[in-house]
C-alpha cells in the first residue's frame, strides 16, 4: 500500500472516537457551504452550561463565643480548633483584635 492510498475503512473507524462528526456531516459533497459542527456543538454545550441552577443558600453558621475564640487563638501553642463554622467577617474581626492587642494599640 502506497503512502498516497487511502486508509482502510476498518482502521478509520477504530481511530475516530464515537460522537465525532463524519466528514460528510460538516462538509457535504457538492453542497458548496460549510456546516460548522464544532460551533454548533460549542453553542449547545454553552446553552446547557449557562442554564440557571437554583441551589439553596446554606444556612448561616451558628454564633460562637467571641471570648472563647480569642482566648483559643491567642495561645502560644497553636493547637486550637474553632468550635464550628464562622462567618468570614467574624474571623477577620477576631484576628484584627488579637493583632491590635499584640501591637499594643
Amino acid at each position: 500500500m502506497s503512502a498516497s492510498s487511502a486508509m482502510p475503512d476498518w482502521r478509520v473507524e477504530k481511530i475516530r472516537p464515537q460522537g465525532v462528526p463524519q466528514p460528510e456531516e460538516w462538509h457535504p459533497a457538492g453542497s458548496g457551504s460549510f456546516n460548522n459542527v464544532g460551533h454548533q456543538t460549542w453553542s449547545s454545550s454553552r446553552v446547557a452550561w449557562c442554564k440557571a441552577t437554583i441551589s439553596p443558600k446554606p444556612a448561616a453558621p451558628p454564633p460562637v463565643s467571641y471570648d472563647e475564640v480569642v482566648q483559643g487563638l491567642s495561645q502560644v501553642v497553636r493547637t486550637y480548633e474553632l468550635p464550628g463554622r464562622m462567618r468570614l467577617e467574624d474571623v477577620v474581626e477576631v484576628f484584627n483584635d488579637i493583632w491590635e492587642c499584640e501591637q499594643g494599640f
